[in-house]
């Protein structure tokens, strides 16, 4: 197996008898391990069946230390053995088996001990690739981690902006459900009583039928009697005294009614009530009260709760407020209000709201206050606005503005604002407006603006523009964005919702004038928390353009404590805003002396948004006279750039026509760029896509024509044979024609030198292009 031969060129052979004597002298001289490890690797080597040089040109390798390493003159590392199996296992019909391997891998390793020192730098390199491959698995635990976290994040931060809109939502409806609870637990009592008196009536009534069943039984046996004694009196004498007969129950009741006292008056209805005649005595009770003196009546109630009839005593209230005069029922409040009846009171004032009329409630309301019932007046005011219809409480109101109760009747409107209708409330505006009464219109509606969910604020609005008040509809909306950053936001998610993006954007830029920066910072990481990044960015540009150096400062700081964070949203708003915008933003965040965060902006849009964008980005800046563009920034930005980004700014500058900038940018990475750089710059610019080809084209062209004069020969053709391996003719092409014109033979001898360079190597190039084609010498002007 040693005398079989690799040759240069062709399939193993034994018949070169120099090679044989060679290999013969090399056997003498190796040691046991080395001999047995470069047969079987050349074995293994074989079964490729291709040429060493051939082997060589494919792996980039010398085609003499490939040699070398299979004739057994070098031991090679353990990268090229296992590169050689590789390729043993994908091209071969019959794969190496792992057994096979870990066979050559033992002799390749006994082989390196014969060199102690080789053998100590292969423990180590083996131990490198251990821990290579143990950084590369902790790499991709940390990236995995590093995902996962950004995805809990993210979902943390929705479920805390959902949280957040709950909670509005939560204030927002809180009032209403308030209020609602409050209705609902007066007719909960009320229901609860009603069934309390049914039970009771039920009761009375079954004992009632017990009663008459037993009446029922003794006046059957009265009849039998009485039809006994009827047929002996037939044979008496039928003439005699005419009966007189006794007088009715109700003309005793009204008797009573008419002369009785109130004692008595409460005996009779006790009297009534143990004969289950319940209905009877409550008629006796409002009769008495609807007819007797208040101070009569004010007893009589006394003493009928006394006695344990309250209920005759509640519901003869209203049909007395039905007809008894103004003067009469407040008189009537006030004596009971001072024996401490405040249900009694209560009733009167509910039947008054139910029964009187809009001038009767206005002048109850005055006595009330003149008798010291002011809070009693205020209540009944209240509810009057809460529930009455707009004329009555336009006509109330008309009687009482500007008098003592001026201040109870704005607390009725306020009433009616948190209580009413929204179509209610603007259309009791417009008639407070037409009765000539517009600054109770106003407090109506900042009443409304102070209570009403956002929701209902905004219809409110929407009703007044409807009823023809617009200059109402802008006071309320303007009086509304005063209110805090909790139902700021609830109102911009309801125009949002309503897709009103012009009253959005209108709020925004009020708020980023006249906000604080803490209300800011709340508004704009609120709007970012529940995905809305595009207003949550338009906030932000928005008050870094309008507020003072100062006070950006102090949002950025609030901004940088707040998740996201500052550089965040700053990214967000160069992702989110159109080209002009951000170079705004970058201007403003500049001028405030917030140099890190307008880099954030800078170096966002060079590296993540389109060569277009980018372009117009420049383009408003150079307007602006920003020192982003200035030469000097520009070259040293470009000096520690990648190739792609730099890439990127050449197709950049010359979209934005930014002449000066580009030949300055193009000639120092010419000159300063490493022959490597400079060929990986010219390939980023000739891969891009389609549309900008012709745009990357001339950016090309100007720096090949700039690399012809201030590069030497040497660069020039190596750049030259770069081009051609990677299948790029066309730079290729002009750069060899460029070269040739200006240097003549010195670049084609260099060029001939490289390319022998690369045939030795066993790299293939294609035909030497034509030099001397004539090329433009002008191509930065051409292109522009």
């Amino acid at each position: 197996m040693l005398n079989a031969q690799v040759p240069a060129d062709g399939e193993p052979t034994g018949d070169n008898p120099a090679q044989c004597v060679r290999l013969a002298r090399l056997k003498d001289g190796l040691s046991q391990e080395k001999r047995a490890f470069a047969e079987d690797l050349r074995r293994v080597f074989l079964l490729l069946g291709v040429g060493v040089r051939r082997y060589a040109a494919r792996r980039h390798l010398d085609a003499s230390s490939v040699t070398r390493y299979l004739s057994g003159e070098r031991v090679p590392p353990w990268d090229f053995v296992a590169g050689v199996i590789a390729d043993v296992r994908e091209e071969a019909r019959a794969p190496l088996t792992a057994e096979v391997e870990q066979a050559l891998r033992e002799l390749h390793r006994a082989a390196q001990q014969t060199n102690r020192r080789r053998s100590e730098v292969q423990v180590l390199q083996d131990r490198l690739e251990e821990a290579d491959a143990e950084s590369r698995r902790i790499k991709t635990r940390q990236r995995a981690l590093e995902e996962t976290l950004q995805d809990r994040e993210g979902w943390l931060a929705r479920a805390q902006a959902r949280c957040q809109n709950f909670e509005v939502r939560l204030e927002e409806q809180r009032p209403a459900h308030r209020a609602e609870l409050e209705v609902w637990r007066g007719e909960y009592r009320r229901l609860g009583n009603v069934c309390s008196d049914l039970q009771d009536e039920v009761a009375g009534l079954q004992q009632e039928l017990a009663r008459a069943r037993t009446e029922l039984i003794e006046a059957e046996e009265r009849c039998h009697l009485l039809e006994a004694e009827l047929e002996a009196a037939h044979a008496l004498d039928r003439e005699g005294a005419d009966r007189i007969e006794p007088p009715s129950l109700m003309v005793m009741l009204e008797e009573a009614d008419r002369s009785a006292s109130v004692p008595e008056l409460v005996r009779v209805v006790g009297d009534l009530e143990l004969r289950t005649r319940q209905a009877t005595a409550g008629e006796l009770v409002r009769s008495a009260s609807q007819s007797r003196t208040i101070e009569e009546v004010a007893g009589l109630l006394a003493a009928l709760r006394q006695a344990g009839f309250d209920a005759h005593a509640q519901a003869a209230l209203p049909a007395m407020v039905m007809v008894r005069s103004v003067a009469d029922t407040s008189a009537l409040t006030r004596s009971l209000f001072h024996e401490g009846f405040e249900d009694y009171v209560l009733t009167l004032l509910q039947a008054s709201v139910e029964f009187h009329r809009a001038d009767d409630v206005s002048a109850f309301a005055l006595a009330l206050h003149r008798d010291g019932l002011t809070e009693h007046a205020t209540s009944l005011l209240g509810a009057v606005a809460a529930v009455r219809p707009v004329d009555d409480l336009v006509s109330l109101t008309r009687s009482l503005v500007g008098g003592a109760l001026d201040s109870a009747l704005m607390a009725a409107l306020s009433t009616a604002a948190a209580r009413r209708e929204v179509p209610d409330l603007a259309a009791l505006s417009l008639a407070l407006r037409e009765n000539g009464l517009p600054r109770l219109a106003k407090a109506l509606q900042l009443a409304a603006v102070a209570q009403r969910s956002a929701s209902d604020v905004v219809r409110f609005v929407d009703s007044l523009k409807g009823v023809g008040l617009d200059r109402d509809a802008e006071k309320v909306y303007d009086n509304m964005q005063r209110r805090g950053v909790r139902h700021l936001l609830a109102l911009v998610y309801v125009l949002l919702q309503e897709r009103r993006h012009h009253d959005t954007w209108s709020l925004l830029l009020r708020a980023a004038q006249t906000r604080s920066g803490h209300e800011i910072a709340a508004l704009i990481t609120n709007l970012y928390s529940a995905g809305r990044h595009q207003y949550a960015a338009e906030l932000l540009i928005l008050t870094v353009r309008s507020r003072a150096a100062a006070e950006v400062r102090t949002l950025i700081g609030v901004l940088d404590e707040r998740a996201p964070g500052a550089q965040t949203l700053i990214r967000t708003a160069a992702r989110n805003s159109p080209p002009r915008g951000s170079a705004t933003l970058l201007t403003c965040l500049a001028r405030r002396e917030l140099p890190v965060h307008a880099e954030a902006v800078f170096l966002y849009t060079l590296s993540d948004q389109n060569v277009r964008h980018l372009g117009e980005f420049l383009s408003a800046l150079a307007a602006a006279r920003s020192p982003y563009v200035e030469r000097v920034s520009l070259c040293e930005r470009a000096r520690a750039a990648s190739t792609s980004v730099a890439a990127r700014l050449l197709l950049a500058l010359d979209s934005a026509s930014l002449s000066g900038q580009l030949v300055a940018v193009a000639e120092t990475l010419g000159e300063e760029w490493s022959v490597q750089d400079v060929t990986r710059l010219i390939v980023d610019l000739e891969s891009l896509d389609n549309p900008l080809k012709p745009l990357s084209w001339s950016v090309t062209r100007h720096l090949l024509h700039h690399l012809v004069g201030a590069r030497s020969t040497t660069d020039l053709a190596a750049m030259a044979c770069a081009f051609e391996v990677t299948d790029r003719f066309r730079p290729a092409e002009y750069l060899n024609s460029r070269a040739e014109s200006v240097h003549g033979r010195r670049f084609r001898d260099e060029l001939k030198k490289e390319r022998t360079r690369y045939e030795r190597k066993g790299v293939p190039l294609p035909p030497v292009f034509p030099l001397g084609v004539p090329v433009d010498p002008t191509p930065a002007q051409s292109a522009h």
